[in-house]
């Protein structure tokens, strides 16, 4: 049964799938504390501790359930004014457990959400695609360039795209968001980032492993990312209506050798006292390299990311000291391939 909360049909009510997440949870606050309504549907694998404090908000309702789960999706998507799709399995790791699951949480999972909003009539949908589309090249990757996946996770982003942009509904008018690498600190904290797990492996055991030393890649903060999804939903509809965005900042591209050699800089020694130390093993099976241009979006949004690398490192850093992230960076909580072993039991 519909709570009064979601029977009501206010126009600046929002429905995020995976809204529970590393990313979604930032997204909630933002919107929240704009006085958007906000409906949050979420499997909560990990549980719902990163949303403890956000409750006590009364126009935030929480949905526990699965997009397969048809029938709560559709009633959850009453009186709703833009879906922001965010649900699915992240990350190549995550992917490469289970194909199958990959493609059901992924693609199936999205054209599920885009039919059920479709006949809910909500007239906004935004898509969180990745530049990990643009897999491996030398090149500077804009929205027009050639995709190359080179991962079935960039591959169910590239299907799932295509299922949204090739529907031409007359009153569906989605914008897909190819997010950078995310990093930094979260309610729902993840270590399996490149950049968080640099941090968590330079004060926890002094040494950083990099592999693939001189691959580029673009990186963007969560709340940065919660930013530029507010932007999109406050600019007119016709001016992003079916348009592809990248969600980053030029300032922001670096190289993995490079980042290690900041997060270095940043701990310089581990929880022991002792100085950190850099590994590099550039003979590996990962081919990925990209380094992304954001002038779409500083143009049409007019964004800058406000989180530089240097900044949201040294959080994580501080963090880490003071003991906020419970229990050991390898712990499943912050791993995003557990989800995948925990949706197959």
């Amino acid at each position: 049964m519909l709570t009064k909360k979601m029977k009501s049909n206010y126009k600046n009510t929002i429905l995020i799938t995976g809204g529970g997440g590393y990313i979604g949870t930032h997204i909630t606050e933002m919107l929240l504390k704009r006085g958007y309504k906000v409906r949050i549907f979420d499997q909560f694998i990990f549980g719902e501790d990163a949303i403890s404090e956000l409750k006590k908000n009364k126009s935030l309702t929480i949905i526990k359930g699965e997009i397969g789960e048809w029938q709560k999706l559709r009633e959850s998507l009453n009186g709703v004014g833009a879906v922001i799709h965010l649900a699915g399995l992240v990350g190549d790791p995550a992917c490469i457990v289970n194909k199958d699951l990959t493609v059901q949480m992924n693609i199936v999972s999205t054209r599920i959400v885009k039919e059920l909003s479709k006949d809910a009539k909500i007239p906004r949908f935004i898509f969180s695609s990745s530049c990990s589309v643009y897999g491996a090249s030398d090149n500077l990757m804009n929205e027009e360039s050639t995709l190359n996946a080179v991962s079935l996770y960039a591959q169910t982003k590239i299907d799932s795209e295509k299922e949204i942009l090739t529907d031409n509904s007359k009153d569906f008018h989605p914008t897909i968001l190819r997010f950078a690498t995310v990093f930094g600190d979260s309610r729902r904290q993840r270590f399996d980032l490149v950049a968080n797990l640099f941090v968590a492996q330079a004060y926890n055991d002094g040494v950083i492993t990099v592999t693939g030393s001189t691959q580029w890649r673009p990186f963007i903060h969560p709340k940065d990312i919660a930013r530029a999804v507010v932007k999109v939903l406050e600019k007119p509809e016709r001016e992003v209506n079916r348009q592809i965005i990248n969600v980053g900042d030029d300032n922001l591209n670096i190289t993995i050798g490079n980042l290690a050699i900041l997060v270095a800089n940043i701990v310089k020694k581990d929880k022991n006292g002792k100085p950190v130390k850099i590994i590099v093993n550039d003979d590996v099976s990962d081919i990925r390299n990209y380094r992304v241009s954001f002038k779409k979006i500083k143009k049409l949004l007019g964004f800058n990311a406000t989180v530089d690398l240097k900044n949201g490192l040294e959080e994580i850093y501080h963090n880490l000291k003071k003991g906020k992230y419970k229990g050991n960076y390898k712990d499943s909580l912050y791993i995003n391939v557990e989800m995948t072993k925990l949706l197959e039991m």
